[in-house]
């Protein structure tokens, strides 16, 4: 069952109040875990093959490439 709720919220105090909104980039930002599970997914589903080098008979997959542009890729990047 999908939650009923967006995928990211931002928490911000207004007079004694929490607030869930976005107010300006000093807000923290929470993710929904199911949210970055299906994103992460996504991007790994479509992405792996970018990834693998074979040299010889050999394959060699691109571990560092792989991380770095995952995180650029979760970050929103």
């Amino acid at each position: 069952m999908k939650a009923n709720a967006p995928d990211k919220l931002y928490l911000i105090q207004h007079n004694g109040l929490i607030c869930y909104c976005r107010n300006n980039e000093n807000d923290i930002e929470y993710t929904r875990t199911d949210a970055f599970i299906e994103k992460a997914t996504e991007w790994l589903c479509y992405n792996y093959d970018k990834y693998i080098r074979i040299i010889g008979s050999s394959v060699y997959p691109a571990y560092a490439e792989l991380c770095k542009d995952f995180q650029k890729a979760m970050k929103g990047e």
